[in-house]
């Protein structure tokens, strides 16, 4: 009769554990985060995953537009906290406003978000955002998060079960724990993380010589092109909403701006 609850105080203690292990300090923010990846295997992840993402999409590593990426991209990496990454800036040729960063500083924009800022500048704060995200290991944090999250979520449907032999019970507690814990754990955490990658992000492209004004333009600009017009509520997103965004990036204009004019 002692089993289940030993069980139940196991995975408690084993998730404690866990967290306590690898929760470590980002020496550019200072902030807390918990990642059980070493830095180590930054490198591997992002080259392995970069591989199956040119085996499957239509990736220009050279050409015009490709260039113009990597010129600007190597310029932000050069003076961004980690510039010896092995950084590589590659050009998605589909029509999709967007843009993403994979461990070990493998970046990627799709054409169409190419396409659509013509200013260096503008272009330039959307590849500072990425850059900040690969320093500040936010690949490696999200990944390490899930993993955890899946942890739980089992421990939940193993606690339930061991109180009831109602399997449908216990199959809405797992569901129920997994809403939960993506709607107030791994979501709020994302939108941290944008907004702390535009802070860096935007502190880079000064130090680079692009006008941090440019970064309040993109995200202006962003809100016309999206299409529809409308956005999921913030709260349901893994992103925060543009006119957030901009205004953290106006209240702090000043301190990029002291980069910029340096």
């Amino acid at each position: 009769m002692m089993l289940k609850p030993i069980m139940k105080s196991a995975l408690v203690g084993l998730a404690a554990l866990t967290v306590a292990a690898c929760m470590t300090t980002n020496q550019v923010t200072g902030r807390s985060q918990f990642i059980i990846i070493p830095p180590s295997q930054d490198a591997a992840l992002g080259l392995e995953a970069m591989k199956e993402v040119k085996k499957s999409a239509s990736v220009q590593t050279s050409g015009l537009l490709a260039a113009r990426v990597q010129r600007i991209g190597n310029r932000i990496a050069a003076i961004s906290d980690k510039p010896d990454l092995d950084w590589e800036f590659v050009v998605i040729d589909e029509p999709v406003l967007n843009a993403w960063a994979l461990p070990g500083g493998k970046i990627a924009i799709y054409r169409k978000m190419v396409d659509s800022f013509t200013s260096d500048e503008e272009l330039a704060a959307v590849i500072g955002h990425e850059i900040a995200h690969a320093v500040l290991r936010h690949g490696a944090e999200q990944m390490s998060r899930a993993q955890m999250q899946n942890l739980l979520i089992v421990g939940a449907g193993v606690a339930v079960g061991a109180s009831t032999e109602d399997q449908e019970t216990a199959q809405m507690a797992v569901g129920l724990a997994s809403l939960a814990t993506a709607g107030f754990v791994q979501l709020p955490h994302s939108r941290k993380m944008e907004l702390e990658a535009d802070h860096i992000g935007a502190i880079y492209m000064a130090k680079a010589g692009y006008d941090p004004r440019a970064s309040v333009r993109l995200w202006q600009r962003m809100k016309t092109l999206k299409e529809g017009g409308g956005q999921q509520p913030t709260f349901l997103s893994t992103h925060p909403s543009d006119d957030k965004r901009i205004a953290r990036l106006e209240e702090r204009m000043p301190e990029y701006l002291s980069h910029y004019q340096k």
